[in-house]
């Protein structure tokens, strides 16, 4: 059966979750569908809405994509900087919090992370739809960081919210090799040091005691490069997905500095479209 919406509640609710027809810059349109989960969801947001809420801006789903050491993490914090529309979604830290509150998902979830298991896909988008609603209510746009990082997550994600905004960082792995082996830490105060741009004032020991510094495992070279592998086998599938879909933009280089203007500017262009739409 059909579902009704009501119109102010659609306005609010944004088309990038209801997954309707959107003005240029916006997601493609397709048919709408929704998991039991999303359903009840939409249904408490739209509870909420006063009848005569006026329209808010086209909301976006934007995924960034990069390898570990790769400078995603700068990239994020300078996009939240320059567009405040975006909240950042941090499925980490989101996870961690829902387990500290107690929350259903957060027990749900640490049953399997008590197990040693990995979070099942659904859980981590029930998670992630939770913000999705919350955000565009607020007329805001998403920034998602660590979700969904497999083909098959994706997939499943889209069903229900359309990711249509991805940047992906592409970044040399010989530069993050370098990078990461170059980082050295003071075990008991937790300093990390980086011959490449932060390195200890005496070589192999720690500023402010003189202790010997160390190098984790996970820091060596051979085991940096068997992460990165396996980050392009899990990834590559992805990057195609939504290349065929005509959302993503791929960035080259070694320096975040040098790649972030081009990122900035392509989000202006991509984001223009929306202000266009709006008065046209």
């Amino acid at each position: 059966m059909m579902q009704l919406v009501a119109p102010a509640a659609r306005r609010a609710l944004g088309p990038s979750l209801l997954r309707q027809p959107r003005p240029l810059g916006c997601a493609r349109a397709s048919t709408p569908t929704a998991s039991a989960a999303s359903a009840r969801l939409l249904a408490r947001a739209m509870a909420s809405l006063p009848a005569d809420e006026p329209p808010q801006q086209c909301s976006h789903s934007l995924l960034i994509l990069g390898k570990p050491g790769g400078g995603k993490g700068t990239i994020s914090g300078k996009i939240l900087s320059d567009f405040p529309q975006f909240r950042h979604v941090s499925t980490g830290d989101e996870l961690r919090q829902h387990v500290r509150n107690g929350t259903e998902l957060g027990k749900e979830a640490k049953k399997y992370m008590d197990e040693g298991a990995l979070v099942p896909d659904n859980v981590m988008i029930k998670m992630v739809l939770g913000d999705a609603v919350e955000a565009i209510k607020n007329g805001q746009s998403l920034l998602l960081d660590g979700f969904p990082r497999t083909m098959e997550q994706a997939v499943a994600l889209d069903k229900d919210l359309d990711v249509d905004l991805v940047i992906n960082l592409c970044i040399p792995n010989e530069t993050i090799v370098e990078r990461i082996s170059d980082r050295w830490i003071h075990p008991a105060s937790g300093r990390v040091y980086n011959y490449s741009y932060k390195p200890p004032r005496v070589t192999g020991r720690d500023d402010e005691t003189g202790e010997e510094l160390v190098q984790r495992d996970d820091d060596r070279p051979e085991s940096v490069l068997k992460r990165l592998e396996k980050y392009d086998k899990a990834t590559m599938p992805l990057v195609e997905y939504y290349e065929e879909k005509g959302v993503l933009e791929t960035f080259r280089g070694t320096q975040s500095d040098v790649i972030y203007p081009e990122v900035k500017k392509w989000l202006d262009e991509q984001l223009a479209h929306d202000d266009v739409s709006a008065t046209g």
